[in-house]
């Protein structure tokens, strides 16, 4: 954005800074500001200015996209979003959304603008759900400036991003789950009761790594799920989870077991080398003392090795998360249920997507309904028509009340 300022009489300077054009009028835009002091004085009132106005005038007059884009993104950032969303937004915009409609002014961006780039990033082979990723990201970027009140509508409501086909999850049999963790306890047995405990309990990678002693109830055998780990530059942050509900998950005797003997094994080796374990000490840690965190991608990394060996590579660490939902709904859960154990903030999200696991269940009610009746009900409703009567095309369906 230039700036420029100008001496009027000695002491007295005009600061100017250009805010691009009226959306109205289609005219240049500028604030102009009068200044008293030296020289330098006016250069870092001049610098002041144009920080100030960086993103166009309060009012979004001549601001572009990337001025909104920008200025969300500082507003997510301040709102507490999770600095993985935060990066995955930047990242986005810089690569895709910036170099494509960056310049374009908010006055004068209009529907077709997004078609454009969506029509594109498909030519370019870029999944559905890629571009509905950054359809989003714009369409909340432009939500903002609607509160701010720089543009009074959002034009990505009449964009046209492509549709998602909601794709059935393929959750991995017992058998196929048994055997990665049989492998990766023969592997590393420091990440392999993590595997378990996540096939148990449906919990985030994140939230598994993030794991402390002192969240466990021993007694009444509950995990407390209260923060994640996530990667960011330089090493590991903790944060809450990712609906920003803490959630309390039981265990039953197995899961119990599974715990005890780690922490069991875990004080094992800690006496070797003298050291000790407290509450605060993490669950699952490459650290013999549990003072850090696994990292949840060297656990995704690990876990690929096991289900490559295996020939199992279809699959994800994540599909464990898939095991538990479809296990627990295929046993007749209810939803809401399984939805507070995989701390989804709706159920409906739950329905969507295993709803296909509650359609065997369908099939399971149906079994049952038959049964109630059962086959003597079925056997007295004798629908053949009567001999004597004979059906032809058009004729009424005969019944006990005929004469």
């Amino acid at each position: 954005m230039p700036g420029t300022r100008r001496e009027r009489r000695r002491g007295v300077w005009e600061l100017r800074v250009h805010v691009g054009q009226d959306p109205k009028t289609g005219k240049y835009r500028q604030i102009s500001k009068t200044f008293y002091g030296s020289a330098r004085g006016a250069d870092d009132a001049l610098r002041d200015l144009l920080e100030k106005y960086r993103h166009g005038r309060p009012d979004g007059i001549g601001a572009s996209l990337s001025d909104v884009l920008d200025r969300w993104i500082e507003e997510c950032e301040r709102v507490g979003l999770s600095p993985t969303t935060v990066r995955n937004y930047r990242s986005r915009t810089e690569r895709t959304i910036r170099p494509a409609l960056g310049k374009i002014q908010l006055a004068r961006l209009r529907a077709r603008h997004l078609d454009d780039l969506y029509g594109q990033l498909k030519s370019e082979g870029r999944a559905p759900k890629t571009i509905r990723n950054t359809h989003a990201i714009i369409a909340a970027a432009l939500h903002q400036a609607v509160r701010w009140e720089w543009i009074t509508d959002n034009v990505a409501d009449r964009a046209r991003p492509p549709r998602i086909t909601q794709r059935r999850v393929l959750a991995p049999s017992v058998a196929d789950v048994r055997a990665v963790i049989e492998a990766a306890a023969k592997r590393d047995p420091r990440i392999a009761p993590l595997l378990m405990t996540a096939a148990l309990t449906g919990m985030r990678r994140g939230e598994l790594c993030a794991l402390r002693w002192s969240d466990i109830d021993w007694d009444r055998g509950e995990v407390h799920v209260t923060r994640s780990v996530i990667t960011v530059p330089g090493g590991l942050a903790v944060k809450t989870p990712k609906t920003d509900r803490e959630r309390t998950v039981a265990l039953d005797d197995v899961g119990v077991a599974v715990l005890r003997r780690h922490l069991t094994a875990l004080k094992g080796w800690a006496s070797q080398v003298g050291v000790g374990l407290n509450g605060d000490s993490y669950v699952f840690s490459p650290y013999i003392d549990g003072a850090k965190p696994f990292r949840p991608d060297n656990v995704t990394n690990f876990f690929i090795r096991v289900r490559d060996e295996l020939g199992l590579p279809s699959i994800r660490l994540h599909d464990l998360r898939h095991f538990t939902a479809t296990q627990l709904i295929g046993a007749g859960v209810d939803v809401r249920t399984v939805a507070g154990r995989l701390g989804h903030s709706d159920p409906s999200l739950t329905l969507r997507v295993y709803s296909h696991a509650i359609e065997e269940r369908s099939r399971s009610a149906a079994a049952i309904m038959g049964r109630v009746l059962g086959e003597r009900s079925a056997d007295n409703l004798d629908t053949r028509p009567s001999s004597e009567a004979p059906l032809v095309l058009g004729s009424k369906i005969p019944t006990a009340n005929d004469p």
